[in-house]
């Protein structure tokens, strides 16, 4: 299957998108995206009678979780959990401009 495309600069982050949109933008099947987010790997939006939306954030999410599963073996919620630590890391360095309080 051939990833679809999705200029994901061109959307706020948050635009909801079907689960059928995100598994085409990444080139995998609707069945993985359901079982990610069911093992609680992805998050969802709450949609219209109980339609399965997902951020457009997790375009980029479900990407790099499908590279570290390539190139290095990693299972999906191996990479989950990397890319969480990742996230954590860049926040606490956004954060370490200040200085730490002397006792």
């Amino acid at each position: 299957m051939q990833p679809g495309f999705i200029r994901v600069m061109d959307c706020e982050m948050n635009e909801p998108l079907t689960l059928s949109m995100v598994a085409e933008a990444v080139g995998a099947p609707p069945t993985l995206l359901s079982r990610l987010i069911r093992l609680g790997l992805l998050e969802t939006i709450a949609g219209e009678a109980g339609e399965v939306l997902l951020p457009t954030r997790a375009v980029i999410r479900v990407r790099r979780m499908q590279r570290l599963h390539r190139d290095l073996g990693v299972n999906f919620t191996g990479a989950a959990i990397i890319l969480d630590m990742v996230e954590r890391i860049e926040e606490l360095k956004r954060g370490s401009g200040r200085k730490p309080a002397r006792r």
